[in-house]
């Protein structure tokens, strides 16, 4: 199973290692056999044979083993993927990021290890969240699972919602009712996983409608920049070269610091270092969690071969890979691009290529405008560390060369 699979530093107690990575076997339900019903996969229609990717073969679905119907994680993805990322910010890394599409790729593509139940979107750029709705439609469709669940999420803050949670359509209804259906069948030994790649307001908001299903969540979230890290305090935020998390968490203060405090399972990641990192910030112990030139180019063409899907622009791709390696180039950085939300996924699948080590719960000051890192307290979180950032890549270009996509529900 894969909490077997956990390595943790320092003394972990109250189970968290088996909560965070989940437990037992599933709990059956009603929703997941619902949710799964509504997962039509593979609708994909005819196959043409041509197109950019003729050589590639084209989509297979295969078939669960009850082994892998059983030890899945059941996760939802909150993202706010957005096709060319958020040109709104002045972080130049951030305004062409792709770790949320890739994220959804791997968990589409790596179904034998996890079952994506749905995904909710949340609008972190001022925009209509429609943007967002339709980039995870045309990820998937490249998938084989065009029919995966989509809910929309908030546009709006925690601070402005959460007095809004009596009505039946408040801004974010629908992802967050999705959240609290699943999380009310899921438990502290099998949890609901939410890999959180954007702001906290939808999961602030189920959680603050119905506090009941904190002990069922294990959450996944790139939202911290470097504890300790006092080197760089004499940079602009703009252009220190670590803290991709500042973003989730500057998106929506309010929400952050609402989930920081919540009693959930909560893991934190930081990325996007490329320096030798201080001792005082998560550690890479074999690489960086990214891909380097060679892999962007070598996604091409990789993943199965779909009827082709046309993308803002006019741009059509026929495969994942071949979308993936074309929006690796909107960030012309140093040949390196950080897979934020993909090196989430991929450790749900592979816990043991990092290392989780306790921390005091921290908060995000508004006053000062920076993380607060109390060295103790109450409520304690996880910090990823020692991640194995080139296993990381590696998977998830070889998911795209060999996927997994189970088709056992197409209609």
């Amino acid at each position: 199973m894969l909490a077997a699979n956990v390595r943790m530093v320092g003394a972990v107690s109250g189970g968290h290692g088996r909560i965070a990575h989940g437990g037992l076997t599933p709990v059956t339900s009603f929703l997941t056999l619902a949710l799964s019903l509504a997962m039509a996969a593979c609708e994909v229609g005819a196959v043409p044979d041509s197109g950019q990717c003729v050589l590639s073969p084209p989509l297979v679905c295969s078939k669960l083993t009850p082994v892998q119907k059983d030890h899945r994680p059941r996760v939802i993805f909150d993202t706010d993927a957005q096709f060319h990322g958020d040109p709104t910010t002045a972080r130049t890394r951030e305004q062409g990021a792709v770790g949320d599409q890739y994220a959804l790729i791997y968990l589409l593509l790596r179904s034998d290890a996890l079952q994506l139940l749905g995904v909710t979107t949340a609008n972190a750029n001022g925009g209509s969240i429609e943007d967002q709705v339709s980039e995870v439609r045309r990820v998937a469709t490249l998938c084989g699972e065009a029919a995966v669940p989509i809910k929309r999420g908030a546009v709006g803050t925690y601070a402005e919602l959460q007095g809004q949670l009596a009505s039946a359509s408040f801004d974010g209804v629908e992802a967050v009712n999705f959240i609290i259906a699943a999380a009310r069948v899921s438990s502290p030994i099998d949890p609901l996983v939410v890999l959180l790649g954007t702001k906290a307001t939808n999961l602030a908001l189920a959680l603050a409608k119905e506090p009941s299903i904190a002990p069922n969540l294990a959450v996944y979230w790139t939202a911290t920049d470097q504890p300790g890290a006092a080197e760089q305090t004499n940079l602009l935020p703009a252009v220190r070269p670590g803290g991709s998390g500042m973003y989730n968490i500057l998106k929506d203060p309010e929400a952050a610091n609402y989930l920081f405090a919540a009693p959930v399972v909560l893991h934190l990641m930081q990325l996007w270092d490329v320096r030798p990192t201080p001792s005082t910030q998560p550690r890479f112990a074999a690489g960086v969690a990214g891909l380097g030139i060679k892999d962007g180019a070598d996604l091409a063409c990789t993943g199965p071969r779909v009827a082709p899907v046309t993308f803002p622009g006019g741009s059509s791709y026929d495969t994942a890979g071949a979308y993936a390696g074309a929006i690796y180039a909107t960030f012309s950085g140093n040949g390196w691009r950080s897979i934020d939300e993909a090196s989430l996924a991929v450790l749900l699948a592979h816990p043991e290529w990092a290392q989780l080590r306790l921390m005091a719960a921290p908060s995000y000051d508004p006053v000062t405008r920076a993380m607060s890192y109390p060295a103790s307290g109450p409520h304690q979180v996880y910090l990823y560390d020692a991640i194995e950032g080139t296993a990381i890549g590696a998977s998830f270009v070889e998911t795209l060369r060999e996927p997994f996509i189970t088709c056992e529900l197409a209609k």
